[in-house]
Order: C-alpha cells, then structure tokens, then sequence
C-alpha cells in the first residue's frame, strides 16, 4: 500500500489528526495551532478563579492627572489574559476629602470594569467619606457585611479575603490625615470571622498598615491567615510582623502601590497556587511629589527605584 493510500484507509477508520513522519511512524497532531488563532476563535474571555488584582490609592481627582493613570490601569488589567475573577481596591478612593465629583468621576472611569465579570471590592481609606461613597456606590454599600462600616468576606476557590473598612472619619469636613482604627464593632466581627477559618487560607486587608489598627494578634492566633495587605503608604513594600523574639509564628506584610497619585504607580497581580501565593507588581513608573511635566528629565532615583522593583515578588506559604 503506497502513503496515500495508507493515509486514506486512516481517514475511513476515523483516525484523525495523525501524520506519518519520514520514519514510517504515526505522529498525533497538535490540537490546536500555537499561533493564537486558537484565542481568537474563542466565544469570550478566560477569567482565573484563582487570580486577584490588588489596586489602591486611586486618588480621583477630576481634571487632574490622576484618572488617566487609573483608565490606563484598568484597560491593562481588561487586556488580561485570562482575566482576574476578582479586583480589590484598597482604598483612597477620592482625591482628598471624599468629595461627591470625585466619586462620580470614578463611577465613569469604572464603567468598562463593572461591564466584564470581573467581582469589584471597594474598601475605604482615610480621603473616603462613606456618606458620599454610598450615594454613588449604593449596591457597593448594600454589600457590605455591616451596617456602619463598610467591610466584605471575598472568597475564591482556594483562598478567602476579609476586607476592613479602616477609615476613621474626622468630625471636621475639611480634614483628611487621619490614623487608621477599627471600632469596637468590626473588631469583634473580624475576631468571630477568623475563628470560623481552621482550614482554608485567609488574607486580611485594609487600607491602613497593620500597626496602625492593632489586629497583629488577631492574625497570628487564627491558624490559617496567610497575610496581610494594605495601601495608604504608595510603595511596594513587602514585608513581616511577629508578636516577640521568641516566637516564631510569622504575618507576612504588603504595601501595594498607588494607580497614579504618587510613589510607585502600578498595579499588583495575585496568583492563588494550592501551596502558597505569589504577589508579582506591574509597576508603571515612580514619581514624587508629581509626575514629571513635558520635556522634563527623570531623575536618576526614580529610574533606580523603578529598576530595583522590576520583575518584584513577594511570596506568601499557607499555614
């Protein structure tokens, strides 16, 4: 029997896909072509169960250089593939004082992101004021696990993610510097959540560092919290908190960068593993106290700061 013949007689047996090489030998084809028509003849986009992008201090200021920075966020983080199921924003929401326009301004700029299946998380920071925010976010709002603050249980296939409402708004409309706190209220509801987690690992996040609110104890008796991350400092700065010297029982700390206001600007990408989780930084540029004006040079630290926190890690291990 000649090649042709023999391929024919395969092709009336139902074996598909297959080629002989010059050998004689049957060589299974590849299902699909590694060129990327396979991506695009898919009917809609992938999303990742397991994956998380982490953004915080948005600083919406309208007319200003902010939201342009946050839009270009955004549609890199769209252009993901696959896409992250959940984006959580860590807070700083507004520019400075939590102002109505600068949450109607976000609500624009979060119209591409609200229109995927991407899950959104709001948190508050110290330039939020949750009056506003719930006039413009009110199914945000609505959301959240209690009635006075604003705070959410995230949960994905393998990890889980308690989100703090850190903000402690002054009496005084025109103040914005303020430490981060948690009432008396959403400390008692996050001791009674994390002692329901003896298994599936847990984060804990907020705006605020975690000095600031006081849970280090909190996080180091519950036996499954992996972490905590945080905003409000605008750098990307991993790190570690222990209770004393002589104990070796670990939380693991992360400062995750502005989208645009000042600091390292970029975006943090969370890959959940079975094991451990991995935050890897999409950094776009530093710039302190403003981004550099037209035909001005950069300054050889923001090049250096930018170089060092290339290709940048930090690693979680699941207790």
């Amino acid at each position: 029997m000649d090649r042709r013949s023999f391929l024919s007689s395969l092709a009336l047996l139902g074996v598909q896909g297959c080629l002989m090489d010059a050998s004689g030998a049957i060589r299974k084809l590849d299902a699909e072509p590694n060129d990327g028509r396979a991506r695009r003849r898919r009917k809609g986009p992938v999303y990742d169960d397991n994956l998380v992008c982490l953004i915080s201090d948005l600083h919406t200021n309208p007319g200003a250089y902010q939201p342009a920075r946050l839009e270009r966020t955004i549609a890199d983080i769209l252009a993901l593939d696959p896409l992250p199921r959940n984006v959580i924003a860590l807070g700083d929401l507004a520019y400075l004082l939590g102002k109505p326009e600068e949450y109607a301004r976000l609500k624009e700029i979060l119209v591409p992101l609200e229109a995927s299946d991407i899950r959104l998380t709001l948190a508050m920071g110290n330039h939020d004021r949750r009056a506003h925010f719930a006039e413009a976010f009110p199914g945000y709002a609505a959301a959240s696990e209690l009635k006075d603050r604003f705070v959410y249980v995230v949960e994905t296939p393998r990890v889980d993610f308690i989100v703090l409402d850190s903000l402690q708004e002054s009496t005084d409309p025109r103040k914005w510097i303020t430490p981060g706190a948690l009432d008396d209220g959403q400390r008692a509801w996050l001791q009674e959540k994390l002692a329901a987690y003896k298994d599936k690992p847990v984060f804990v996040m907020s705006h605020h560092p975690l000095g600031e609110i006081g849970i280090r104890d909190l996080l180091l008796d519950c036996p499954t919290c992996c972490g905590y991350i945080h905003g409000h400092d605008h750098v990307w700065r991993p790190g570690w908190s222990h209770r004393n010297y002589r104990d070796r029982d670990l939380i693991r700390t992360l400062c995750v960068p502005s989208t645009g206001h000042w600091g390292d600007i970029g975006y943090t990408l969370l890959e959940l593993g079975e094991t451990s989780a991995v935050a890897r930084l999409h950094q776009y540029e530093f710039f302190f106290p403003n981004p550099l004006a037209e035909g001005e040079a950069k300054p050889a630290q923001w090049s250096m700061i930018e170089e060092e926190h290339r290709d940048a890690l930090c690693r979680f291990a699941y207790r």
